[in-house]
Formats: structure tokens, C-alpha cells, sequence
């Protein structure tokens, strides 16, 4: 936990004037179509009410909590970083956002009631759980503090055929764990949850087209001459995703290309208990 703690510290201080990098990676225009690409996928999963009050699991810079708090009536966002706890803060003072509190947590249980959260989201936050016992403590507790009727919702990088072990990812010296898309459906289903939607995250194959056009010819030292045009390959990236990600996870399931992150929407039942 310590060595996970310090690396998310470590990455927040380097990139304090731009809080996406932290949490996302280092090119802001991958950033803006990611960022704007994941929330729109959980907007179309889960309909988010005033009243509603949101855990963001694991929050980081803020990216999450201060979006939820423009439409929902009170959001908490916790993490093991104090770092990005301060940041998220500063964030939502910034922003004028009132409705929103971070707090640092570095153990479980999660210091909050049975059933207090209309919706948990934990988006790129499970994988850095390398310890599958931790995991499957952290995804009973996520679960515990679910009312019946509300939602669990997350993002992962997943492993294709067997779980991944990584030392660092790039700019992040932390450890992951890469794991299946059926470990984590049999971890929420053995809590009693319910499969309610999965699907493919931000795979859409006219932006990364694009991205990749654009390093290359930055690479090559020509210019970008489609860079005016940047904003607009973003929106109609993010526009057309209802449409292209079906499209994309039917090509993933057969192995004709790949699609690394994945999104799951649980929902817990009426008259769910967790197991």
C-alpha cells in the first residue's frame, strides 16, 4: 500500500498544473477524448438523479467527483494518495463545487454504513489492487455500501487470455495487475450483484486513427495539417460511440482487434444483500 501511496503522490507533484496527466497520461488531446468519452459511457448506463449521493472510489485529482457534483446531490471521493486528495480539493474550491468532499483512506472496511451510495464508480483503480485477496475484500465492501436498486460502475485495462503482472506502467512507477473481464464479473456476481452492461472503453476508430496519423507526423517532423480540426474529430469520436463501440466489442470478442479497457455496469437487486 505504502509503495502505491508514494508512486501516486510522486505522479501528482509532477504534473500539479495539468491533473488529467496524473490520472490519465501525458498527451492532454488523448486526455480530452478519454476523459469525455468514459463519462459519456456511464451516463448511458446508469441515469443519474439529484438526489443520488455518489462514491467515487479511488478519485484521484478530482476528474470524477466534480462532474458528478454538477448533477447529482452529494458526492464523496476517496484515495490512498493525500496528494491527489489536496488536489481534488483545490479543485472543487476552484470550481465553487460545495457538494463534493475527498478523504484519504488507506485500510478497509470503508468507513461508511451499509447501503449509504446510490452509485459507486471506480474507473482505472482496481488493477493497482495486485493482491487478489485485497481485491475481493475491496469489490465486498464496494458492494456493501451499494443501496438495493443502485449501481456499481467501473473501467479496467483487462488481460486477454491470463492475468498481467506489471512492475510500473510508464509514467506511473506503481505496480498492476492486468486480470481477466470474468474475474471481476465472478467477483461482483459472487457478492450478488448483477451484470447489468459491458462494453469497450473509448475505442473509437476515428480518433485513434487520427492520434496516430498525428504522431507520426510529428515524429517524422511534418506538420499536423489536420490539427484544426482536432476539437471537432473529438465530438464526433464521442458522438458516434453509442453506435461504434457495439461495433468495436464485436470485433474484440473475435479476436479481429483489441480492445484493452473495458466497462462494467453492476447493479445490485432490490432486495440484494452482499455475500
Amino acid at each position: 500500500m505504502k509503495n502505491q501511496r508514494d508512486a501516486w503522490d510522486e505522479v501528482t507533484s509532477r504534473h500539479i498544473h495539468h491533473p488529467l496527466r496524473a490520472v490519465i497520461g501525458v498527451d492532454d488531446l488523448n486526455n480530452t477524448y478519454i476523459d469525455g468519452s468514459q463519462k459519456r459511457l456511464i451516463s448511458r448506463a446508469v441515469a443519474l438523479e439529484p438526489s443520488f449521493t455518489v462514491l467515487d472510489y479511488g478519485c484521484g485529482v478530482g476528474r470524477w467527483t466534480l462532474w458528478f457534483a454538477r448533477q447529482v446531490h452529494h458526492v464523496v471521493g476517496v484515495d490512498i494518495s493525500p496528494k491527489m486528495v489536496e488536489t481534488a480539493r483545490q479543485e472543487a474550491d476552484a470550481a465553487g463545487i460545495q457538494n463534493v468532499e475527498h478523504h484519504t483512506v488507506r485500510k478497509l472496511p470503508l468507513p461508511f454504513e451499509n447501503s449509504t451510495f446510490d452509485l459507486v464508480n471506480a474507473v482505472w483503480v482496481l488493477r493497482y489492487i495486485t493482491d487478489d485477496d485485497e481485491l475481493a475484500r475491496t469489490v465486498k465492501e464496494i458492494c456493501r455500501v451499494v443501496r438495493p436498486g443502485g449501481h456499481v460502475t467501473f473501467i479496467e485495462k483487462i488481460a486477454r487470455r491470463q492475468p498481467v503482472f506489471k512492475e510500473h506502467e510508464g509514467e506511473f512507477s506503481g505496480a498492476a495487475a492486468y486480470r481477466e473481464s470474468e474475474q471481476y464479473r465472478t467477483l461482483f456476481e459472487g457478492c450478488g450483484m448483477v451484470m447489468k452492461e459491458s462494453g469497450v472503453s473509448s475505442a473509437s476508430p476515428l480518433y485513434w486513427p487520427y492520434a496516430f496519423v498525428r504522431d507520426t507526423l510529428k515524429r517524422r517532423g511534418m506538420p499536423d495539417l489536420l490539427s484544426r480540426l482536432a476539437p471537432s474529430i473529438i465530438s464526433a469520436s464521442i458522438t458516434s460511440e453509442n453506435l461504434t463501440a457495439r461495433m468495436m466489442h464485436f470485433l474484440d470478442d473475435r479476436d479481429i482487434i483489441s480492445c484493452s479497457h473495458r466497462f462494467f455496469c453492476f447493479r445490485k437487486p432490490e432486495n440484494g444483500n452482499t455475500r
